[in-house]
């Protein structure tokens, strides 16, 4: 049992309370207990007690669209490559030669970075080839995460990257049967489709029977590209609808370019609805001027918050995602009440947890509900004052403050310690391991500046 005292705390539960003098009391990967501090009464002594008078303490944020592979190659493009050339000049070749060794390696980076972040649960994209490899490493740093593997069957590739539709499908049946559940639940698999036009209507169908066989949920890219970039992804939003795609159990990333009568569908059918802000605005697809996300929020579409890749947005930070998507659109509309830190905070909670069909799991700080929380510093410039806990995590937070994490109620932060993995240790690896990669991949490293070695 653990008991955190007297602290800051933003619930995002129901009522939206912010006590400002609470408690939360665990017992083993649950919370028993959450209230104003005089309330909150353990019915034993706490293993561990947490003083919370200088912390903030919110539910860990749940990020819904990852491609954690890419970590390993973090920052490789110049921006001067053609988005049309990502695929196949650069990300193909990558994936294509990567090893499980070096899959597990990248995993491992991009959770220490959403851990340190106050990012506690995740969605893959769907673009890994050894979802075991992964698991298992995602397992033991001991986040909350959602895996699946790369799915397409698109003709015109070779070796690892040709699949034909049935053989796609088999890999990810196989991938239900031996990730979903794992770690007590904690790990769960998903049909993930790379979409982009790089799925046909037979597999997109045969992802969705294979979810509603598993009692999960499915979902892929669609929609990303500004109409002057050349792409395979034709398929409308009104067609997805025509083959019963659309539906409470269907996870849709990026989705710009939508029309009103999208929306529409799209909040008809309980869709949920990933949004990368960072890669939108990075990888040029037109986000302020097209994004219509918070029509979509206001339409009643889940939308939750997506870091992307780690050459989209470069990073898995959820806190520079809340204020890209709680300031871009104020300003794309004229509208400073566009997106307001309150709604962009449950973006980022308790929608992210509904997006992956965990909100009765995680999400907000509630009784019954996984321990899965974040301790913000209140001795950080960023914190103070604290007149609106709200606009400072929003607006002004930074990784720099958070302290201890808790995910299923087992610290893994702890004041600024990672308990699950020796740090330093992955560093090296992966310093070792992504130049191999790149090297094996063929891909050249370049700097615009002089490297002087």
């Amino acid at each position: 049992m653990i008991l955190v005292e007297h602290a800051t705390v933003l619930t995002v539960d129901a009522e939206r309370r912010i006590l400002s003098d609470g408690s939360v009391l665990i017992d083993g990967r649950d919370i028993l207990q959450v209230g104003p501090a005089p309330s909150v009464r353990p019915p034993r002594t706490p293993e561990r007690i947490i003083d919370g008078r200088r912390r903030v303490v919110a539910p860990g944020f749940v990020d819904t669209h990852v491609h954690l592979t890419e970590h390993l190659s973090r920052g490789l493009m110049l921006d001067d490559v053609p988005v049309a050339r990502y695929l196949p000049d650069w990300l193909l070749p990558l994936y294509s030669t990567v090893t499980p060794e070096e899959e597990a390696a990248a995993a491992q980076l991009a959770c220490v970075e959403m851990i340190r972040t106050g990012t506690t649960t995740f969605c893959e994209a769907g673009t890994l080839f050894d979802v075991a490899a992964v698991a298992d490493a995602v397992e033991a740093i001991g986040m909350r995460a959602i895996l699946g593997r790369w799915t397409w069957d698109v003709g015109g590739q070779t070796g690892r990257l040709r699949q034909t539709t049935d053989e796609a499908l088999g890999h990810t049946a196989d991938v239900l049967a031996k990730v979903h559940g794992r770690a007590g639940g904690r790990l769960g698999a998903w049909p993930l489709l790379l979409g982009f036009g790089t799925g046909s209507e037979a597999l997109m169908l045969g992802a969705k029977a294979l979810a509603e066989r598993h009692g999960v949920g499915w979902g892929m890219m669609h929609l990303a590209l500004h109409p002057r970039l050349r792409t395979r992804d034709t398929t409308s939003v009104a067609r997805l609808d025509e083959l019963g795609l659309l539906d409470q159990r269907t996870k849709l990333a990026h989705m710009v370019y939508v029309d009103d009568a999208d929306i529409a569908r799209l909040a008809r059918r309980g869709v949920k609805i990933a949004h990368c802000p960072s890669a939108g605005l990075k990888h040029t697809k037109g986000l302020a001027a097209h994004g219509r996300f918070p029509e979509m929020v206001e339409a009643g579409v889940c939308v939750s918050l997506g870091g992307d890749s780690g050459n989209g947005s470069n990073h898995f930070d959820m806190l520079r995602l809340m204020y890209l998507a709680a300031t871009v659109y104020k300003d794309a509309r004229l509208d400073v009440s566009v997106l307001p830190a309150e709604r962009v905070l449950e973006m980022a909670t308790i929608e992210g947890a509904r997006a992956l069909l965990l909100e009765r799991q995680v999400g907000s700080i509630e009784p019954g509900k996984r321990a899965d929380l974040v301790l913000y510093d209140l001795d950080t410039p960023e914190w103070r004052p604290l007149l609106n806990p709200v606009n400072n995590l929003v607006y002004a937070a930074s990784g720099a403050s958070v302290r201890t994490v808790l995910i299923d109620g087992r610290v893994i932060l702890d004041e600024g310690r990672l308990t699950t993995l020796d740090e330093r240790a992955l560093y090296d690896r992966v310093e070792r391991l992504g130049r191999e990669h790149v090297r094996r991949a063929g891909v050249p490293i370049e700097s615009k500046w002089p490297v002087i070695r």
